[in-house]
């Protein structure tokens, strides 16, 4: 793909992404009316999909080598 001229490879990319976006449930899908302006794309995948939770990592050490 990456040798096709730019226009057809823009085209073939978008679709996929596209495609993509028709997988989600639909009430997790990008309105139809941002889908060619990417900021506010992000904006509403961080807004649907979010959670604001911070993941916590805990690692148990054990000081003792025995």
């Amino acid at each position: 793909m990456s040798e096709l001229p730019y226009t057809l490879s823009f085209l073939v990319k978008k679709r996929m992404q596209i495609d993509s976006w028709m997988e989600l449930p639909k009430e997790k899908r990008p309105p139809e009316s941002i889908w060619d302006k990417p900021d506010e794309i992000e904006e509403w995948f961080d807004r649907v999909f979010g959670d604001n939770k911070q993941t916590e990592f805990t690692f148990n050490v054990d000081d003792i080598e025995g």
